[in-house]
């Protein structure tokens, strides 16, 4: 018996040496192949990018550059609501991420909107980021969207506020294309000028549409903040208001624009009131650039010039106008930070060319127009389109140095709420800023830190 305890312990002890040279060969054979520890290390990881656009053709070709760059790392192109608008977008968006979905890189349409979930915690902070890759963010971009000291997203197009002109219109009225510098009186004077016929013939001069930043442009061309003179006093007792507020009134009283009643009441696209030639004059953004040559989606046969965004007066900054963004940024959640880095990185620089005008201060502005408008020369005064965006003179008035969360709230709330309280009640300029004046004041209480 004892015997045969001795045997299983031998065979038990002969057992264990075995495993063990076993696992020392493997040992052994896995460190003569390096190459296999690389591959575990260059494990291949899959992110989620959030967008809305309709049209997958840019991004695309964006994620097959950047992974042909980046061959660890699969980016899946996630979109959201395609041809909704933002509001729907952010709240699909919202939602996503509060379900606990894999959401790693994500599209913003502002900088409001990204500055509030920035605040919100839902965003990475790039800074630690920034500074391990010995980048100076504000010598890389045009703009970003910063929050408490921060920069929580980056953009991946660039939107420059410019007017839209019916080259054929300007003709028949005999009027030049604006060059940069020019004033909203002499605007005024265009719109004027350009209105034609009556009743279902009517050819206003000019849309505006229901936005904030038709509600006031110089806001958002001339100031450094649309909103905010610094962190505790809303902008809405500026002179501004009394000078756009009346030039609003006196447009529609010379039947120079379509009624603002008549805007919000029909839900009216402002695209095709320029295309249909319902109106000569269109305030926009380069994101319409594309549009000019879209004939198939917005029929038409006359040529559009472009002119920069006009100001206030004489005494103004020339060339000041409303540089906007789209951004992207890392979900705080994120399980693949460093690789969501990577990708940002790309497709807000050197990817973000293909998307459109970028804001990587690299970027070749002129050769992505020309692009754009290769083989439909006939619909665009070129030489119009880039003087108005490549022009030294032209540049953005805003600074992110003042950053808040509730910005969006002061724009629909309290921007737009008072300018359709001025046209449509038809109250004074005066009473109209102090319903501003007061309701921004009630949200900047709500917001204190």
């Amino acid at each position: 018996m004892k015997r045969k305890n001795r045997f299983l312990i031998m065979l038990s002890v002969l057992f264990l040496l075995l495993l063990t040279a076993c696992s020392g060969s493997k040992e052994s054979s896995s460190s003569e192949k390096p190459e296999g520890k690389k591959a575990e290390k260059e494990e291949v990881v899959e992110i989620k990018y959030f967008n809305w656009d309709a049209d997958q053709t840019a991004i695309n070709k964006i994620i097959a550059d950047f992974e042909a760059k980046n061959p660890n790392i699969k980016v899946k192109s996630e979109v959201l609501i395609p041809g909704g608008s933002a509001v729907d977008n952010m709240t699909r968006m919202d939602v996503l991420m509060s379900a606990g979905e894999q959401v790693d890189v994500v599209s913003i349409p502002n900088v409001d909107q990204a500055v509030l979930r920035a605040a919100n915690g839902m965003f990475e902070p790039l800074d630690d980021y920034f500074k391990k890759d010995k980048l100076d963010i504000k010598e890389e971009y045009l703009i970003n969207a910063a929050y408490d000291g921060k920069v929580y997203a980056l953009p991946h197009l660039t939107n420059y506020w410019y007017i839209l002109l019916n080259k054929d219109h300007l003709d028949e009225a005999g009027l030049p294309i604006p060059e940069v510098g020019w004033t909203w009186d002499e605007f005024k004077e265009y719109a004027t000028k350009l209105s034609k016929g009556e009743g279902k013939d009517k050819r206003y001069g000019v849309y505006f549409h229901t936005w904030g930043e038709y509600a006031n442009p110089i806001l958002f061309a001339e100031k450094e903040h649309p909103y905010m003179i610094d962190e505790k006093k809303s902008i809405f007792d500026d002179k501004s208001f009394d000078y756009w507020f009346e030039l609003r009134r006196d447009l529609e009283k010379a039947g120079a624009i379509k009624p603002f009643s008549d805007v919000i009441g029909a839900e009216l696209n402002y695209r095709t009131e320029f295309f249909n030639e319902q109106a000569s004059m269109l305030m926009t953004a380069s994101w319409t650039v594309a549009d000019v040559g879209n004939v198939e989606k917005y029929p038409h046969d006359f040529k559009t010039a472009f002119a920069p965004m006009p100001r206030m007066s004489e005494d103004s900054p020339i060339g000041s106008t409303n540089v906007a963004g789209e951004f992207s940024a890392i979900s705080k959640n994120s399980k693949h930070k460093e690789a969501s880095y990577k990708f940002l990185k790309y497709v807000t620089g050197e990817g973000s060319q293909v998307r459109g005008l970028s804001s990587w201060k690299d970027a070749d502005g002129e050769a992505t127009i020309n692009t754009m408008v290769a083989g439909k020369e006939n619909y665009y005064d070129v030489d119009s389109l880039l003087h108005t965006l490549f022009n030294d003179e032209v540049k953005g008035a805003y600074t992110s140095d003042l950053a808040i969360s509730y910005g969006n709230e002061l724009k629909k709330n309290v921007l737009e709420a008072g300018f359709t309280k001025f046209m449509l009640d038809d109250i004074s300029v005066k009473e109209a800023k102090e319903f501003m004046v007061e309701e921004a004041n009630k949200i900047i209480e709500v917001n204190k830190k």
